[in-house]
């Protein structure tokens, strides 16, 4: 009887025969690749052969599928067909096998990379490079077929310079960056080589330089090469000795006293004999002048000098050479110190004839005192920083510009200054303050809070938009426009004429509350035509007459002349009797200035006269306030202490006599309010701001609102203590800084120790430097161990820097450090001879040597590295060509016909 296999013992059939497959492929696995190992290698007909990655492997367990996925393929080919077709596939596995499991043929040979780093910086010359050109070609010639060339220039970077294809190199370029040459880093080239070296070659560096190394750490450079297995040599060249004179330092006196002589000595190093001629600057101040004949070597200059101002001092010797001098950077340089004195204080009193009162009170004081007319505030911050209290008394804004005022808080939030306003009808918000950037500094804000009635009042702004009031004066006529509206009170009244050969009511007379609507309307204002002052005034006068206020006052704005026949004679007589004023403001030089001031003078009011047009909002502003009061109160009073402080101690207010008035403000947050008015609102105010402090008094010091005080005995102590209490001082622990100068870096050390002698910990410390460019840079000062804060700053120029460090505790400045740096110019202008021997021991580190020959750099010595060629491409390309000629094998029926049944087609 004869058995035919069914389905079921069909396919147990195929899993034993593929299960058997897998158990002997597991053992034959298991047997070539132990556990552990990453890769194998086996000769084979005399050369290396290694498997990389012999896991992939298990892919040729797939084999045995292959037969069995055929035994149901749905294919009419012949069988013949079908067996070449699963032998095509297997031969595919099989290739990509070979491919993945990354066969390689290794051998060792002696190739040779070789990089020349030359140094291009400036203490190089140029005969220097010449000859580093002429080696390199040399040793170009020199090089195996095989062996690689590659050049790097470097200074305080390095830079690649390609190299011909044919032909030899014929330059090697400095830097493209002049400041880039004045450091020269030959660590930082050596660390680009590494990444250059092409993989199976020998590793060669020579390096081609003086050796003067301004940056990086060469000799650890060099260890970390020989550990790669890199051999450093060194290249000598000529280095000619170039004319030289430089001034390498200047010898200062740690303490300087005023009005003492003292003398400072500058060391002028020449390499050949030579003149010269010094100048020795203090600050913009020519100190002296000497003409020196100089020999080889250090030649040690004198200056004897005395300094008569206390503060920040800059000494500056320039040197000017009659010879040969090759560099020109090394001949000036600059050191500063700070030199303590009695206090400073500049007073700038904004009504000069008034200055005595003060003056006469703060005469037998411990400080000295500088007065000033309104133009008198510094416009530099150094001018500012040679005083250690600024006290500005009735000064209108118009005298004070946004650079002054960021320059004033500088220097009180950087340099520790003392600032105090004193008020007036010129200060604060009458004076044409509101919305500027001085309000910010000071501890008070400008809009009065007050729950008094004011007098109401009706304002007419007659505005010039003539032809000549085009550009900047029409737009700034606007903001001026727009920003006295704004400081209007809610019972105030407001009107705008425009005026040119005619009249235009460009705001109609209305509540100063309709803001939105007025200043759109104001937005609408344009130049053109002629110039009618008296038709503009004629139109004021009748609006005025028909407005019911308390107040009626006319501003004018114009920047040129009219016809002035009945403005004498008719109008103004005509709006005194109807209780009007008016106030002028003339535009320019051109202005008819006489005319506005005697309109101001018959209108019983003010006459502004400005060259610049910026001005005119803040003349608005002033004036506005002026007339409407609303920030002034004039009315006697004795100011009352609510907070009793040092400032204040051993001075009896409650004796003391009536002030007449005050300007109306608020006192901002974090301010500390010590004396209030009978409305309870500040009078004097004083807040922190950064190193310094600021203080607000809002009542005057001379003889209007003080007119009792300045009689008083109190007077003079009042002040004195206030301006004491207030002025930067160095009444504060003082901690010593250390300073040096590391490759172009400045490192800073503060050693806090207290009086106890135990080190002082969790200390805010911050330092500020200012730049010889006059900037300010502030950085933290990180604590490093115990009562030790340091920090690293990079030095981006050349010449003297300014430090001051504060260190705070909780909030409050506990101590200040005082220090200075001078970093005249770059180090590479110090070096005049190589530096032979360090070059020498960075080759001896690394298995170099000194001087090689061309040939030596290409001399194997013996050396091989192993070199390996990839074969997984190939067997890629194989797999690649045995699928097409699977595909079409698919595709093409080789032997044998298709039976083609066309009633089963067509069923």
């Amino acid at each position: 009887m004869i058995i035919k296999p069914n389905k079921i013992t069909e396919a147990l059939f195929w899993v034993l025969l593929v299960g058997a497959w897998l158990a002997m492929g597991y053992a034959f696995f298991n047997r070539i690749v132990e556990p552990g190992v990453d890769l194998i290698a086996f000769e084979f007909q005399g050369r290396s052969v290694e498997i990389l990655a012999p896991l992939f492997f298990g892919v040729l367990l797939i084999l045995p599928v292959l037969p069995l996925v055929n035994r149901f393929t749905l294919s009419d080919l012949p069988r013949a067909q079908r067996v070449i077709n699963i032998v095509m596939r297997g031969l595919i596995i099989a290739a990509l096998t070979g491919a993945l499991i990354q066969v390689v043929l290794t051998s060792f040979e002696s190739r040779v990379s070789t990089i020349f780093l030359v140094d291009t910086s400036a203490s190089v010359p140029d005969s220097s490079i010449k000859e580093a050109l002429e080696y390199i070609n040399q040793a170009r010639d020199a090089r195996g077929e095989r062996d690689e060339v590659q050049v790097l220039g470097f200074a305080r970077h390095p830079y690649s310079i390609a190299l011909p294809a044919e032909g030899a190199l014929t330059e090697i370029a400095r830097p493209a960056a002049e400041d880039d040459g004045l450091d020269t880093n030959p660590a930082a080239a050596l660390r680009m080589a590494y990444g250059l070296f092409p993989q199976d070659h020998i590793k060669r560096i020579v390096i081609i330089s003086d050796g003067n190394e301004t940056r990086g750490d060469f000799l650890s450079e060099a260890h970390r090469a020989n550990e790669f297995g890199i051999r450093l040599y060194n290249k000598e060249t000529e280095i000619e000795m170039r004319p030289e004179v430089m001034v390498r330092a200047l010898d200062v006196p740690e303490k300087i006293e005023l009005g003492t002589p003292f003398k400072i000595t500058a060391q002028i190093f020449s390499n050949h004999p030579d003149s010269a001629t010094l100048q020795l600057w203090q600050n913009d101040f020519r100190a002296g002048t000497q003409k020196v004949d100089l020999e080889t070597g250090v030649n040690e200059v004198v200056f004897e000098t005395v300094v008569s101002e206390p503060g920040f001092m800059e000494f500056k010797l320039e040197m000017k050479v009659d010879g040969e001098d090759h560099f020109e950077a090394n001949n000036q340089y600059v050191y500063s110190t700070n030199i303590s004195g009695k206090p400073r204080v500049l007073y700038v009193e904004g009504e000069i004839r008034s200055r005595l009162y003060l003056e006469r009170a703060m005469r037998d004081q411990q400080f000295e005192l500088e007065t000033r007319g309104p133009m008198g505030l510094p416009k530099t911050l150094k001018e500012f920083e040679s005083f250690d209290l600024v006290l500005i008394s009735d000064l209108a804004a118009t005298y004070m510009s946004t650079e002054q005022m960021k320059l004033l808080d500088q220097y009180v939030k950087e340099l520790g200054g003392g600032l105090v306003m004193v008020g007036g009808d010129s200060s604060f918000g009458p004076g044409g303050y509101y919305g500027s950037y001085l309000e910010e500094i000071l501890p008070v804000e400008f809009e009065p809070k007050k729950k008094r009635e004011t007098p109401s009042l009706a304002l007419m702004l007659v505005i010039d938009k003539s032809g000549s009031m085009a550009g900047d004066r029409i737009e700034l006529a606007k903001e001026a426009s727009k920003a006295a509206v704004k400081i209007l009170g809610k019972n105030d009244k407001v009107g705008v004429i425009a005026f040119d050969d005619t009249v235009e009511h460009l705001v109609r007379m209305q509540k100063a509350t309709n803001r939105v609507r007025i200043l759109s309307d104001i937005s609408r204002l344009q130049p053109s035509g002629g110039t009618n002052i008296a038709s503009g005034i004629e139109a004021a006068f009748e609006t005025l007459l028909l407005t019911p206020a308390r107040k009626k006052h006319v501003i004018l704005l114009t920047d040129g002349h009219s016809d002035s026949s009945n403005i004498f004679s008719e109008l103004l007589p005509s709006m005194r009797i109807s209780d009007m004023t008016v106030s002028t403001v003339a535009v320019g030089g051109e202005s008819a200035s006489t005319l506005l001031k005697r309109i101001a003078e018959g209108g019983g009011g003010r006459y502004y006269f400005t060259s610049n047009p910026y001005n005119i909002p803040r003349i608005f502003m002033k004036e506005t306030s002026t007339v409407s009061r609303s920030s002034m109160v004039e009315e006697p009073f004795r100011p009352r202490v609510v907070k009793q402080t040092q400032m204040l101690k051993g001075i009896d207010f409650s004796r003391a006599p009536y002030l007449l008035g005050y300007v109306s403000t608020q006192a901002k947050r974090g301010a500390e309010t010590l004396m209030v008015s009978d409305y309870n609102e500040p009078i004097l105010v004083r807040w922190r701001r950064g190193l310094g402090k600021v203080v607000v008094f809002t009542s005057d010091l001379k003889n209007r609102w003080a007119v009792q005080w300045v009689r008083w005995p109190g007077y003079s102590k009042f002040w004195a203590q206030l301006i004491r209490d207030t002025m930067r001082t160095d009444d504060r622990m003082n901690l010593a800084m250390r300073t040096e100068i590391d490759q172009g870096r400045a490192h800073l050390v503060v050693d806090a120790v207290g009086q106890d002698d135990r080190f002082i910990n969790g200390l805010q410390s911050s330092v500020t430097l200012r730049t010889p460019s006059g900037k300010n840079k502030t950085v933290t000062l990180e604590q490093t161990a115990a009562g030790r804060y340091e920090t690293r700053v990079e030095l981006d120029e050349y010449g003297s820097y300014g430090l001051k460090a504060r260190h705070d505790i909780d909030g409050d400045t506990l101590a200040v450090s005082l220090g200075s740096i001078s970093y005249p110019y770059a180090r590479e202008y110090l070096f005049l001879e190589p530096n032979r021997q360090m070059l020498q021991q960075a080759a001896a580190i690394a298995g170099g040597a000194t001087n090689p020959t061309a040939e030596t750099l290409f001399d194997p010595m013996g050396e091989e590295v192993k070199y390996r060629r990839e074969l997984w491409p190939y067997f890629l390309i194989v797999a690649l060509g045995l699928l097409l000629l699977d595909l079409a094998l698919r595709r093409i029926r080789l032997w044998g016909s298709t039976e083609l049944k066309w009633g089963n087609y067509f069923k």
